[in-house]
């Protein structure tokens, strides 16, 4: 059974409160870009003044967004969605707690069925690894491969799944610290996109208050799902001109904000433009 994108329509004018952004490439200053610096000041300021919330969607583990937060000076954000979208944690007396409705719901979309049987379905295929047991997670399991092989693998990873019966596929992706090609697999219909609006719609905030901002292909899909989107000017080749086609063939190409500065500062500039935050004085 396959799961379709998820998507929703957006309320034509209703305005934003909800900043949620990609770290790496996205939220996290540049090395020596005292712009960005400035911008994740800003941000900071706003939070304190209750003018957003904040939600970070990555990639990364739990362990290493904090150890992000820490070393980049972040602000504390109310949820982080962890693991390409299948982990949820809530902030809770600045303690970041597993949100176990979401554990719950995930649970029930893959019939109970434990890594145990996707590890064993994908162990024949030659050329995939799994990655370090810090990557894994309950509905997450990562595999490292060579970097020109990942599409190849995670497709076939994909048919072993489907012809197993099993309710899960792969995503592909590069690794941007390391020469090598990363292969997550989850449980169907799952990413970014689908958490955030599974999270939107069990918080104190729904999916038309959010913005979401990006910069790589593993952002695709919560950058065209419905919310407002913000593309920073140093995102991946082609990623903008993919949403913004994507965008335009369901008439919401006003969602779009392509930034013309890098990273923090492009975040910045989109919420300006969506006035979640108010212009520079």
């Amino acid at each position: 059974m396959l799961y379709p994108v998820l998507q929703f329509n957006p309320k034509p004018d209703h305005p934003a409160r909800v900043l949620a952004t990609d770290l790496d490439g996205t939220f996290i200053p540049l090395p020596e870009n005292s712009d960005n610096r400035d911008a994740l000041s800003t941000f900071y300021q706003a939070q304190a003044q209750h003018q957003m919330g904040l939600v970070y969607a990555t990639g990364r583990h739990l362990d290493s967004t904090l150890a992000a937060m820490q070393e980049h000076g972040l602000p504390l954000p109310d949820w982080i969605v962890c693991d390409v979208g299948t982990s949820i944690y809530h902030c809770q007396n600045s303690d970041y707690l597993p949100f176990a409705p979401y554990q719950d719901f995930l649970t029930e979309r893959t019939y109970g069925i434990d890594r145990a049987a996707v590890e064993s379905v994908l162990h024949p295929i030659d050329g995939l690894v799994l990655q370090a047991p810090e990557r894994q997670q309950r509905f997450k399991i990562s595999y490292v491969t060579a970097a020109r092989d990942v599409e190849s693998l995670a497709t076939l990873a994909s048919q072993y799944l489907a012809n197993a019966g099993l309710p899960y596929a792969c995503l592909a992706s590069l690794n941007p610290f390391h020469p090598e090609g990363l292969v997550d697999v989850l449980p169907l219909g799952t990413s970014k996109a689908s958490a955030l609006i599974w999270l939107a719609s069990h918080a104190d905030f729904t999916p038309d208050d959010v913005i979401f901002a990006g910069d790589s292909g593993n952002d695709l899909a919560a950058l065209t799902c419905g919310f407002r989107a913000i593309v920073v000017a140093n995102a991946a080749a082609g990623l903008a001109d993919r949403v913004a086609e994507a965008l335009a063939a369901r008439g919401l190409s006003r969602q779009l904000f392509r930034a013309s500065l890098p990273a923090t500062s492009g975040v910045l500039q989109g919420c300006r433009h969506f006035q979640l935050l108010p212009p520079p004085p």
